[in-house]
């Protein structure tokens, strides 16, 4: 083999390699026991930093298609599926990247709250809601554009996991009472 040949087979492999293995983007979801609850959409409200805390309070609330969340009544609308998480980041503007542990204390890089909302129906106020009460968040991404993924157990130690990356807006709400 010449050496124009072997530089050929060598671009075809690494081709070859590389576009055949790239790995499917997990769906924005999140998954409880058995069963799948897709996510559409969401958003963070800032709320600075809380009396008696050491890290800023982010809440991250994310639904799925068939959910509506109107910001003056603060309320929601429709049928489906909702998550909210309670953050407390390290940077006062934003949700910092890190990895959120579940814990007391307000402090940088944990969460204090995780609630999973399934089959909801805000008219009837029906629906389940699953709280966990152990796990993580891996938070990455810049600027707006957020990935969320999660592992909770519940009381009852069942499982919760999940994925979420999608543009968020976020709302500066360190005047507003919470």
């Amino acid at each position: 083999m010449n050496k124009y040949q072997i530089i050929s087979i060598s671009v075809l492999v690494f081709v070859l390699v590389f576009t055949g293995c790239t790995k499917e983007e997990e769906p924005n979801h999140f998954r409880y026991t058995i069963n799948d609850y897709p996510l559409f959409q969401g958003f963070i409200h800032n709320y600075g930093m809380p009396e008696g805390a050491t890290g800023y309070n982010f809440d991250v609330t994310l639904f799925s298609e068939g959910v509506s969340y109107n910001r003056d009544l603060h309320e929601f609308r429709g049928k489906g599926h909702v998550l909210f998480f309670q953050f407390y980041s390290s940077a006062a503007t934003e949700l910092a990247n890190g990895t959120y542990q579940f814990a007391a204390g307000k402090s940088p890089l944990t969460l204090d709250v995780a609630n999973f909302g399934m089959q909801m129906n805000f008219e009837n106020e029906t629906g389940t809601i699953v709280t966990g009460v152990s796990g993580l968040v891996q938070v990455s991404g810049n600027a707006n554009e957020r990935v969320f993924d999660f592992e909770f157990l519940t009381g009852t130690g069942e499982r919760i996991t999940g994925h979420f990356n999608r543009t968020l807006p976020v709302y500066d709400m360190r005047d507003a009472r919470k």
